[in-house]
Formats: C-alpha cells, sequence, structure tokens
C-alpha cells in the first residue's frame, strides 16, 4: 500500500471511495451515449425489477434523492417516453411511476453497457470468494441494498 501514515481504515475507505468516483465517471461516460444517467438507469432497473411500476416516494427512496430530484428525473424519463406516470389503483391519491416497453428497451442496453464496464473492471479481476468478502465488508459498515 506505499508508505503512508495513514490508518489503514482510512486509507482502505479512501481506496474505496476514489475507486466508485472514477468507475461512476465511467460509467456516466457510457452511458450517455445512450442519452441516459446513470441515475437514469438506476431509476429505470429499479422500475423494472419492482414489477413495472413504483411510486415517486419509493423511487426517491432507492436512489436517495430528494423529491424535487426525483420530479426532474421522472419527468426527463417521461419527456423521452421511457416511463409514465398514472394514479394507483389503491389510492388515486398516489403517482405510480411505470416503465414503458422502450424504457424496458433502453434498460436491455443500458444494461449491457453496465455489465461490460462491470467485467473489464471488475468481474476479470476478482474471483467469486473476492466478491463474497466485498459483500459481506460492505454490508458490516452498513450497506444495504
Amino acid at each position: 500500500m506505499g508508505e503512508s501514515t495513514e490508518p489503514l481504515w482510512r486509507q482502505s475507505a479512501n481506496y474505496l471511495l476514489h475507486f466508485a468516483f472514477e468507475l461512476r465517471g465511467e460509467i456516466e461516460i457510457s452511458l450517455a451515449a445512450l442519452g441516459i444517467g446513470l441515475a437514469d438507469h438506476e431509476a429505470l432497473i429499479n422500475l423494472k425489477s419492482h414489477g413495472g411500476a413504483l411510486r415517486m416516494t419509493d423511487i426517491a427512496d432507492k436512489l436517495v434523492l430528494s423529491r424535487g430530484g426525483t420530479t426532474k428525473l421522472v419527468d426527463r424519463l417521461e419527456g423521452a417516453g421511457y416511463v409514465a406516470r398514472r394514479a394507483s389503483k389503491e389510492d388515486r391519491r398516489v403517482i405510480m411511476v411505470g416503465i414503458t416497453d422502450e424504457g424496458m428497451d433502453l434498460v436491455a442496453r443500458s444494461r449491457r453497457v453496465l455489465d461490460e464496464i462491470l467485467q473489464e473492471r471488475w468481474a476479470s479481476r476478482i474471483d467469486e470468494a473476492d466478491a463474497a468478502m466485498v459483500i459481506e465488508l460492505l454490508q458490516r459498515v452498513g450497506y444495504r441494498e
């Protein structure tokens, strides 16, 4: 790790942060070619994996966005035809956001872009035991999906 006088806990946290920032930048550049950002991709992935629709508040919580930020994101995705808003069947006061067929197509393309980067930068360099250890460590410090 070098001749640092920093404690190992700080060095390891800094390595993690720097890797995450670098990886995020690479992903953002690649997704921009599809006309979306990482938050757009994550919103669409969450919609797809939760039966195709979520409440606005659920999207905000999953992406750790403000309500205003979530509204702007959904407005952008809706304008592009990737999502559609509708009233909840259970409570018409609740607005649901549903992924469209165009959004599903975009998720398939964006997932391939993301997987290509993650395969190159991550999966090709660590084995299953390493991956399990990373998951365990992140869960230990409080990360939850």
